[in-house]
Order: C-alpha cells, then structure tokens, then sequence
C-alpha cells in the first residue's frame, strides 16, 4: 500500500519537477491535461447504496471505466482506483501515517476495466476505514487514473472520478474476555472479565489490575477456543483448534496496573505495565502553566504505547540568572493539585535536557519529600516530550 501512495504522489510530483527543469522535450503541449475525444470514463452500478447485513455476501456496488487512450508507441498504461469520504480529496498531501489521511488506493492488474464490493466488504470498509458507524449515510468519492508508462516524455495521466453514497449497517458487538490466573483468578472459563469493545468488532482495551501469570482473551465464556493469542511482534493469532499452552498466553510478569489495547481487525496488540494514572507537567517552561500546581498540563497516554506518556507544544527557555530572577525550569508529578506529592526528578537540579539526545535517566520522587529538583530547557521552542515512568527516562526531541 504505500508503494502505491508513493506511486500516486511521484505522479502529482513529476508535474512539477519535470515543469519547472526540462525545457527541451519534443512535444510543447506535454503537460496539457489530456484532451481526447473518448476521454477516460468511470461509471458506477447505483449511485446510492442502503447495505444490508442479511445480503452480506450479494454484490453491492459495481466500478467499471473505459480503456484510456493511447500516448503512442512502446507506452502502456497501469490503472489505480482510489476511494475516499468526500471533501477529503483523496487524502493528497498528507503523509501514510497521518490520521486525516483516509484514501485508499488499489493497483489494479493489467486487463482489468471493473472492481466491485460485496456488502460486507463495502460495509467493513465504512466501519473499519473510515470509522463511520452503522445507520450513517456517507458521501463518499472514486478515482480512476490510467498512469502512462514506458513514455519518452512526461504525460500527464487520465483521470476519471466520480461519487455515490453508501448507508452502512451495524454487525453488532462482538464481546470479548479474558480468562486466566492474571486477570479473573483462575483458569476456569466461566469466570472471565469483560474486555471492553472501542470500536465495533475492531478495537478494544482494557486499563487494570493483573497479577502476576497469565491470561488468554476468548470470544465465548466456558468455551476456550475460539481465542486470539499473542504471536511475535506483538500480532495477534486468531486461534480455533489449538489449547492452551505456556506459549500462546498472554504473560505478566508484575503486578500492578496493566493496559490491554487489541485491535483484532489488523493482528495486533499491545500489553504494558502502566504503574501510574498520569503524568503531568509544571513550570516556568510549560507555556500557559508555570508554577501553577493546580493547573499541571497531563501529558498523553497512548494505550498502543501504554508505557510512555508524551507531549507535544510549546516549551519556555529558563529565565536567565541575574537580575533576581531564580532560574527556573520545570517539574514532574503523578498527580495534579499537590506539591508534597509523587513526581519523578533529574539526578542533579537544573539537569539540562538536550533536544535529540539518547533518553536520560529519571529518578522517583516520594510523596513527601523536601526535593525540589528540576529540568531546564535552554532554547525556546517547540518540542516533543517523552516521559516512561517504568524504565524512568526522559527525552526531548525538537520539532
């Protein structure tokens, strides 16, 4: 998938590039959009879709479009479809990773003039991709591009785009447990505990108290399979005929307060000690706060991340010595409104913190003690803080 974004945005790239260095190519008119008499046409099956969970496996909606034009000898051309909610204009300019980027685009093989979606497929799309719930009609936009190939020149590609709207329904919830001396106490499958569902049939977590040993999480209680069980990298394994064993168990190995996130839909999981409700930032250095304890700015857990805390803005530089001003800098604690309470402290007051250095270490202050050592920030700016209150590191990264 992202060779093909890369693909699309070399494309868009290529127009500006070549446009702006190549002044000696044959054809003048080479980056004219494409004018021709039986231009590039996609045409859809309905151009509205009520899906419906009991026609699951029927054919919901039809795509086919017109073989492109050709831009001469030795050229060829592949063929991309993308969909997206419309306005977001295809996602164009946002990078993979970003969480307003919602495009999907699809290669398609050679001879192929037709792509279609069953309603479950359509469906699963609209929940699982564009996190629209069930009962909600969506507006939503599909692209056709013919990418020329093989061309001695740049051509600009044909493109043919085109909307409908779909109505997805709800499959339902799909409850999950988990069993086990860690979680419920003991191995027995009727005692499990619920594991929260985030989103429908995708995402769930869980934030509390384990023990030490382990656990698996199930679908059905008194029944061990079918189960999901961890696999390397942290994915998931969708288990139905295999029992328990020590390694298909989800293992802890303190107790404490744990953070289970599991989204089954992309095979993947994330299980961490989280020994602390929150982290929270005061100071001279945390812009719009100071030295005011009752307003300490929480930083943001993750629970796909659950052992780090993170934050992200504007950062103060020091007030410098002189003058009568106390250098200042700023400070960590676990809890917001008490000065006397639990925080995490430098090795040393006004501990420097290097943007882009290698994490430093941190130490646990106790509720109660007279400390009052800080972090110093040099520079003015924009930064990233990461705190990981269990391996007690600090680092700040520039933004």
């Amino acid at each position: 998938m992202k060779n093909i974004k890369n693909i699309i945005s070399f494309i868009i790239m290529s127009i500006v590039l070549v446009s702006c260095e190549d002044k000696g190519l044959e054809n003048a008119d080479w980056l004219k959009e494409p004018d021709f008499a039986n231009p590039l046409t996609l045409s859809l099956s309905g151009k509205e879709v009520v899906l419906v969970k009991e026609n699951e496996e029927q054919n919901a909606i039809t795509f086919t479009w017109t073989q492109g034009n050709d831009r001469g000898a030795g050229t060829t051309l592949t063929y991309f479809f993308r969909i997206d909610i419309e306005g977001n204009k295809f996602s164009e300019g946002l990078d993979e990773d970003d969480p307003k980027n919602t495009v999907i685009t699809e290669e398609i093989p050679a001879g192929v003039f037709t792509k279609s979606y069953t309603v479950r497929q359509l469906n699963d799309l609209l929940l699982k991709n564009f996190k629209r719930p069930g009962g909600v009609a969506t507006n939503l936009e599909v692209q056709i591009i013919a990418r020329v190939d093989n061309s001695k020149q740049f051509q600009l590609p044909e493109v043919s785009t085109s909307s409908f709207i779909a109505t997805s329904y709800s499959p339902g919830p799909l409850p999950l447990f988990m069993v086990g001396d860690a979680i419920s106490g003991s191995w027995d499958y009727n005692t499990g505990k619920s594991l929260p569902e985030i989103t429908e049939r995708t995402i769930y977590t869980y934030l509390g108290d384990f023990s030490v040993g382990s656990f698996k999480v199930i679908e059905k209680p008194g029944s061990e399979l079918p189960s999901y069980d961890p696999a390397a990298g942290n994915t998931l394994v969708y288990n139905q005929t295999d029992q328990r064993t020590a390694d298909n168990v989800f293992k802890v190995t303190q107790s404490g307060r744990h953070s289970l996130y599991m989204d089954i839909d992309k095979g993947i999981y994330a299980l961490g000690y989280v020994p602390y409700p929150g982290v929270y930032m005061v100071g001279h250095s945390i812009s719009g706060i100071r030295w005011d304890i009752g307003k300490a700015k929480q930083m943001n857990w993750d629970p796909k991340n659950p052992e780090v805390y993170t934050f992200k803005g504007r950062f103060e530089a020091v007030k410098p010595n002189g003058g009568g001003d106390e250098k200042e800098g700023f400070k960590l604690y676990t809890q917001q409104g008490d000065w006397g309470g639990r925080g995490f402290q430098p090795a040393t007051n006004h501990t420097v913190l290097v943007p882009d250095a290698p994490p430093t270490p941190m130490f646990l202050k106790p509720a109660g003690s007279g400390k009052d050592d800080k972090w110093d920030i040099l520079e003015t700016g924009d930064y990233e803080l990461i705190v990981n209150p269990v391996n007690l590191t600090i680092q700040l990264k520039k933004l």
